[in-house]
C-alpha cells in the first residue's frame, strides 16, 4: 500500500466525527432534561456511557456549549428582610465546568511564572472539563457584599454571640466606599457573614462551591467570559480591561453590565471566596456541584478576578488558591442562599 498515512488520516477523520457527534446528541438530550424541569430529579450523569465518554472527550479540546443555554434567563430578584442583601434565583441544571484546551488565557499562568517546573501540576488547572450537575435551585447574591452591608452585620450586638468573633470594622477613607465590595475579607470573615445573615434571616447562607458559582457566572455560556471570548471595554473592572472603572481600587459594585442570570460583577472588581480547597485540577470525585473539601484544605479556591488581575485572570474558568486567611485587598463576599 503506497500511501497508508491517507487510510489513517481517513479513519481518524471518522472517528473524531463520530465522536463529536455523539458528543451533541448527548448535549442534546441534557437539553431535553433541562427545558422539562427535570434536572433537580435526574442522575447526576444521566446519559448512556457511549454518549458519556464522547461528551467528556470532545469537551476536552472544544468549547461546545452549555446545555440547556437556551432556557437561561434573568432569575427573580428576592430580598430576606429589607435590609438584606439582594438575591437573584439560579434554578437547578448541568453544565460542563472548566475550559477546553484551547481556550485563550488557560495556561498563561504556566509561562508567566518561574521556574516554570514548578507550573507543571497545574498544567490542568482548569480542567479536566466535565459534566456537572447542580441539583438543587439556589439564590445568589446579586451583588458583591458591601462596606454598607457588613457594617451593618459589624453594628449588630449580636454579631460576636453569632459568630464566635469580634466586631471587625475595616478602615476604609474614600467618601464612596459604603457602594464598594467589602474588601480585606478572609475566608473566615466570609463564613462568619454567612453565619450572621443565617441567624438574623432564618434561611441558609453559606459561601458557594466552586462548581456552583461557575454555573452561576457562565448563565449559560461555554465560552472564555459571559459575554464572549474576548475582553471588551466596559465589561469587567479589571486591570487594562478598559471598563467603566479604571481606577486602582475596587469599584462600586453594578457598574459593569450583568451575566444572563441577572448578576453583576462576576468577572473583575474584587476575588470571590468559595467553599473548596484547592487542587491542582478539578477532583474528578464531585459531579453533583457540591465543595471539595479533601486534605487540610491549607489552600481555598478564589474565583472570578479583581480589579488589579489582567483580562485572562477574570474569565469564568479561572481558578487560584490563596490561604484561607489571606484578607489583601481586592478579596470579597458573594454569598449563596439554599432554597428549600
Amino acid at each position: 500500500m503506497k500511501h497508508p498515512w491517507r487510510l489513517l488520516l481517513v479513519a481518524f477523520g471518522l472517528v473524531a466525527a463520530l465522536l463529536y457527534g455523539l458528543a451533541l446528541s448527548a448535549l442534546s438530550d441534557l437539553d431535553r432534561i433541562v427545558a422539562a424541569g427535570e434536572a433537580e430529579a435526574s442522575a447526576d450523569d444521566p446519559l448512556p456511557g457511549w454518549k458519556s465518554w464522547p461528551l467528556f472527550l470532545v469537551s476536552q479540546l472544544l468549547p461546545l456549549r452549555q446545555p440547556g443555554a437556551e432556557t437561561v434567563a434573568p432569575g427573580e430578584v428576592v430580598r430576606d428582610c429589607p435590609d438584606c442583601p439582594e438575591l437573584v434565583t439560579i434554578p437547578a441544571g448541568y453544565y460542563l465546568i472548566g475550559s477546553p484546551l484551547i481556550e485563550y488565557g488557560r495556561h498563561q499562568h504556566f509561562f508567566g511564572r518561574y521556574p516554570v517546573r514548578a507550573q507543571i501540576r497545574f498544567l490542568n488547572r482548569e480542567g479536566p472539563r466535565r459534566l456537572v450537575h447542580i441539583r438543587q435551585a439556589f439564590a445568589m447574591s446579586k451583588y458583591e457584599v458591601t462596606f454598607a452591608d457588613w457594617e451593618r452585620a459589624q453594628g449588630d450586638p449580636d454579631w460576636e454571640r453569632i459568630t464566635g468573633r469580634p466586631a471587625r470594622m475595616i478602615a476604609f477613607g474614600e467618601t464612596d466606599y459604603l457602594a464598594r465590595p467589602v474588601t480585606q475579607i478572609d475566608q473566615n470573615d466570609a463564613h462568619a457573614y454567612a453565619a450572621w445573615l443565617s441567624a438574623k434571616t432564618g434561611q441558609t447562607y453559606r459561601l458557594p462551591s466552586e462548581a456552583e458559582w461557575e454555573y452561576a457566572a457562565r448563565a449559560g455560556t461555554a465560552t472564555a467570559y459571559y459575554w464572549g471570548d474576548a475582553m471588551e471595554p466596559g465589561r469587567a473592572a479589571c486591570f487594562g480591561c478598559g471598563g467603566n472603572w479604571d481606577q486602582w481600587r475596587v469599584g462600586p459594585v453594578g457598574l459593569q453590565p450583568p451575566n444572563d442570570f441577572g448578576l453583576y460583577d462576576m468577572a473583575g472588581n474584587g476575588w470571590e471566596w468559595t467553599e473548596d480547597c484547592f487542587t491542582p485540577s478539578h477532583p474528578a470525585s464531585i459531579t453533583d456541584g457540591s465543595a471539595y473539601k479533601g486534605g487540610d484544605c491549607e489552600l481555598a479556591v478564589f474565583k472570578g478576578g479583581s480589579t488589579f488581575s489582567p483580562g485572562w485572570q477574570v474569565r469564568s474558568a479561572m481558578r487560584v488558591g490563596p490561604h484561607p486567611y489571606n484578607n489583601g485587598e481586592g478579596s470579597t463576599i458573594r454569598l449563596l442562599r439554599e432554597m428549600p
